[in-house]
């Protein structure tokens, strides 16, 4: 049974997993100002980039979807236990499912409409005949795979647990793996022994594209094995730490070395991926998994590491970090069209980068926002993303 929960450490799971929301904002607003991006990865290219904003986008690409991950394997358990299996999925049913079923449909028009207004942009006002690679893309959840990955692991976590009950009802084996989970978090330096199924996986993706780090799982019905395991395995870890939420108190504690040692590695890996060495990793397998366990390591430590600063630092109820969590879904929902046309309207400016940067993601989160405001958190909107409300 999970222990009883604690509000106020809910209150930082709830503002760190808001924070990974609010981070893809940043980092979609980010890739207009990279040099050299493709096309098909990101169409509007700003007449002022630097590569101060391709270093921003390759760290927060390290650690943010495993910190959402993490967090909601925490909370799903609390949510499966408290409410049981076929009120969880309901639950989910009206909370993901249908958000993605909904909100899918709607992007995809609003982004094929910025996509054809800033190919004409870029022709001078005419749109020339659409690339056929774009035509022929297949699927893509766009930004809402994570959504569709999160309805994955709920059903893996649902098969796991139904079989570790029928196969282990003295729960034997599960309390052999909470007393192995606790001596790994009792310090930061064994925590990092987390990363070696990580690096293993990713360093046997084939065809790995290793400076994307984890790839990204939004293209296909079935996802590729190599992320959906590393996205499984940290939402595993979320929901064996709710089986002891005191653990909380040790990712709490060390926090400030697993931060600094998830950072050191992940300019390591940035290092290698920005210079000659990158050859090596290209085309030295010795290389290639020195570089998948450097990402693995970065990605651990930068992930315990900053949910232990929430826990360390955010605790407190805030009425502001309440509302802005409770708007980060819709925001992270609606925000690509948005931050997309933002970037072409001004992409011809001769402003600097980083003010335009800037204008994008302020100027965004703010109308993003404004309409949380007007229309979806008093409306039925609100309900279905957030839940009722008193």
């Amino acid at each position: 049974m999970s222990a009883p929960p604690d509000a106020e450490r809910l209150h930082a799971l709830d503002a760190v997993r808001a924070g990974a929301l609010l981070l893809g904002i940043v980092l979609h607003g980010a890739l207009s100002f990279v040099p050299l991006v493709p096309d098909v990865l990101w169409p509007v290219h700003d007449v002022s980039q630097h590569w101060a904003m391709g270093v921003l986008v390759y760290v927060i690409h390290v650690f943010r979807m495993s910190v959402f991950f993490l967090i909601a394997g925490l909370l799903s358990r609390a949510l499966f236990h408290r409410l049981g299996p076929r009120a969880f999925w309901r639950n989910r049913a009206r909370r993901i499912a249908l958000p993605l079923v909904l909100a899918w449909p709607l992007c995809f028009g609003l982004l094929a409409a910025v996509a054809l207004w800033n190919l004409a942009e870029t022709h001078g006002g005419t749109l020339p005949p659409i690339p056929e690679e774009t035509l022929d893309a297949g699927l893509n959840f766009l930004h809402l795979w994570f959504l569709y990955i999160l309805l994955w692991l709920y059903a893996i976590a649902w098969g796991v647990h139904a079989v570790m009950c029928a196969l282990d009802r003295r729960g034997r084996v599960m309390q052999a793996l909470d007393r192995l989970l606790r001596a790994l978090l009792a310090t930061p330096l064994r925590s990092l022994a987390l990363a070696l199924p990580i690096a293993l996986a990713l360093g046997l993706q084939p065809l790995w594209d290793w400076r994307g780090g984890v790839p990204t799982p939004g293209y296909t019905w079935v996802p590729p094995l190599a992320p959906l395991f590393v996205y499984a395995f940290v939402f595993g870890i979320g929901w064996m730490i709710d089986r002891q939420r005191t653990l909380l108190a040790s990712v709490e504690r060390g926090w400030a070395a697993r931060a600094a040692i998830g950072a050191g590695f992940a300019f390591v890996c940035l290092a290698l991926a920005a210079s000659e060495f990158g050859l090596r990793v290209e085309h030295q397998p010795l290389w290639r998994w020195l570089y998948a366990l450097a990402y693995a390591l970065a990605l651990v430590g930068c992930t315990l590491g900053l949910i232990g600063a929430g826990m360390r630092f955010l605790s407190a109820p805030s009425r502001p970090l309440r509302y802005l969590a409770d708007a980060s879904y819709w925001m992270y929902i609606a925000h690509l069209p948005l931050v997309m046309a933002l970037q072409t309207a001004w992409m011809g400016l001769g402003a600097p980068w980083w003010l335009k940067f800037a204008a994008v993601v302020l100027a965004g989160c703010a109308l993003l926002l404004w309409s949380y405001r007007l229309w979806v958190r008093p409306t039925w909107i609100g309900a279905l993303l957030n839940g009722s409300r008193r």
